[in-house]
């Protein structure tokens, strides 16, 4: 360390002291825990046979089933796409000659990711994570920082930051600003009784943290929530800090995927799940939860082309092309009518009907023909067909009828389902009769703004000394940058052989003001990369993906106290994601594994079997009584 680090560092540690933010360092640092067991269950397996029906595939539900699936329990574990993984999958994309994985954006994997890390070891998919040195922060009108290669715990850590930062003064740190107390001092009580109702910026001006703190480390920092920081409730991101940079023994380092997610982390996941024995259905969605007694007693499946059944006028749906009617798409033909799901094959997201009069889907860019073949993309096979037929001059689209519906009878139900999904199955499986609590949580749960994501395939190098990620603030568009050529081992052969870089480019929730085209942010993430990396300035672009979502939680003022939490107000019917109220901080994909481990502990506790374990960080800031 050189002389300006140690004497900067020393003179914090002796400003935080004195201003009663830090003191007695050595007993202050953060320790890791173990949430507490529900119940007192000591059998490895049930006394007898019981079925768990597992909805949703992504993290939170690949957690659950093999929980329980570890445990004895037969599970049944539906997914309504092709493909395990949800907000963590994966897909192959031809570039030129070569195909190359794509994912829905770059995925950091914390040190104190401990379930998630604990389940990728016991799936043995934990060799193709790449520990990275450090990130970067990159501002428009400032020096860029550099964060994360270091594994000193609290509250050296924070001294380290300002020790090392070019921009960050000690007068940013102490002195009378209330809310340094507030970040050092979370309480899952206090904090969010005082600050759930006020967003961010409000938070940031009424406790004096305005300045190089606020716009070089929470403002950047804060943003990686997904939510805009107007509308990202105060106390979930004094949350957040607690989670990511004060709360846990490992500080910030992370690591990247060596290869794509689905080669990496999902194909490995599911080959685990199909060891334990679970069931995995794949295109197989869930059209609502039978109840009976006040208990769940199974799911009822529909059948792949499931959708509600549709008439319009005959008259109306023109000589050509297609028309939109709701959840599908109509279209004469010389024998009559057809129609089409508008959801695509891939995940499910709608399409929507294009210039050239095929379809795409914009949530990964997959494209279809006129005949809904899938001809670009990730869509494993085109638009699903459906029966159209015309009766009394109206087009009857058919949907399911209770003749086509399956009950599978199960003894408990977790549904690990994302806000939309869960909303849709709450208002399906008339939740406020059966579930009145969670239907009003499932209810009042909402999306953060829209994120865009574009991968650009240069023809120029980045500089080598660069991190694989950057947090980016101050521009318009961009929120992140992750350098794939410096980190994951297809994209860095790419690079080698053809002398150019990977680069993906992130802008998170998208304001309503600015929101349009994904081609307006994908020209505004272009011109903003080649400002942030000057090196690329003159850079052509060889080739593009381009992707735009609204799939992430919100995270609102006075959304805290009405989400649901895993149990729910029917004995045996759970909840996990990363949008479920957890009793221990954690976010993200640590969020969605802790909660499915934590719901299919619930399952355990009610037949008094051994409990899966779930180590957290600090449940409360070290300076919590202090405040």
């Amino acid at each position: 360390m050189d002389r300006r680090r140690l004497l900067k560092w020393g003179l914090a540690a002796g400003t935080l002291g004195t201003t009663g933010v830090a003191g007695g360092l050595t007993l202050l640092g953060p320790q890791r825990m173990r949430w507490p067991a529900i119940g007192d269950g000591t059998r490895d397996r049930p006394d007898v046979p019981r079925r768990v029906a597992v909805i949703g595939g992504g993290l939170a539900g690949m957690a659950a089933s093999a929980a329980l699936a570890a445990r004895g329990y037969t599970v049944d574990l539906y997914e309504q796409s092709d493909a395990l993984g949800g907000k963590l999958s994966g897909w192959p994309v031809r570039v030129g000659d070569v195909e190359m994985p794509m994912e829905h954006g770059f995925h950091g994997f914390f040190s104190q990711y401990y379930n998630l890390l604990e389940l990728l070891a016991e799936a043995g998919a934990d060799g193709d994570l790449v520990r990275q040195d450090g990130y970067g922060v990159l501002y428009r009108d400032r020096p860029a920082e550099r964060f994360g290669n270091t594994v000193t715990p609290f509250p050296y850590e924070l001294l380290e930051v300002v020790a090392r930062s070019r921009s960050l003064g000690l007068g940013d740190v102490a002195g009378d600003r209330p809310g340094m107390r507030e970040l050092l001092a979370y309480d899952p009580v206090r904090t969010f009784a005082r600050w759930d109702g006020v967003d961010v910026e409000t938070f940031v001006r009424e406790t004096r943290l305005d300045g190089a703190f606020a716009d070089l480390i929470l403002r950047p920092f804060g943003q990686a929530s997904m939510n805009a920081l107007t509308g990202f409730s105060a106390a979930e991101a004094i949350r957040f800090f607690h989670f990511y940079m004060l709360g846990n023994p490992e500080g910030l380092g992370f690591s990247a995927l060596g290869r794509g997610c689905h080669l990496a982390v999902i194909a490995p996941l599911q080959a685990h799940l199909e060891r334990l024995g679970v069931r995995v259905h794949l295109r197989t969605p869930v059209r609502r939860v039978a109840f009976d007694g006040g208990h769940a007693r199974g799911v009822v499946l529909g059948g792949a082309g499931a959708v509600p059944e549709v008439r319009v006028d005959a008259a109306s749906v023109p000589e050509r092309g297609w028309v939109a009617v709701g959840a599908v798409f109509v279209r004469r033909t010389e024998a009559g009518f057809e129609a089409r799901d508008s959801r695509c094959t891939h995940m499910g997201c709608p399409v929507a009907l294009a210039a050239d009069g095929g379809f795409v889907c914009p949530c990964h860019a997959g494209r279809y023909d006129g005949e809904g073949r899938n001809v670009a993309g990730p869509p494993p096979r085109p638009l699903d067909r459906l029966d159209a037929r015309e009766e009394s001059g109206e087009v009857v689209v058919r949907g399911v009828s209770a003749a086509d519906e399956e009950l599978v009878p199960a003894d408990a139900v977790v549904l690990a389902m994302e806000v939309r999904g869960l909303r849709a199955l709450s208002e399906a499986s008339d939740l406020r009769h059966h579930a009145p609590v969670l239907a009003r949580a499932a209810e009042s749960e909402g999306e953060a703004d829209p994120y865009s994501v574009v991968r650009f395939w240069l023809d120029r190098p980045v500089d080598p000394a660069r991190t694989a990620f950057y947090t980016v603030a101050d521009y318009p568009w961009t929120d992140g940058l992750a350098v794939y050529s410096s980190f994951q081992a297809s994209a860095r052969d790419w690079a080698e052989r053809t002398g150019g870089s990977i680069v993906e480019s992130h802008a998170y929730a998208i304001p309503p003001g600015q929101q349009g085209s994904l081609e307006t942010y994908r020209d505004g993430l272009l011109a903003e990369l080649r400002e942030a990396l000057p090196e690329l300035a003159e850079a052509r672009v060889v080739h593009e993906e381009a992707m735009t979502q609204s799939n992430f939680t919100r995270f609102a003022p006075g959304d805290h106290a009405r989400r649901p939490s895993t149990a729910t107000d029917v004995a045996n019917l759970f909840v996990a994601g990363d949008h479920v109220r957890l009793p221990f901080p954690a976010f993200l994909m640590e969020a969605a594994v802790a909660s499915g481990r934590l719901a299919a502990n619930h399952v355990l506790a009610a037949d008094r079997v051994r409990e899966v374990a779930i180590p957290t960080v600090a449940w409360r800031g070290k300076l919590a009584d202090l405040v």
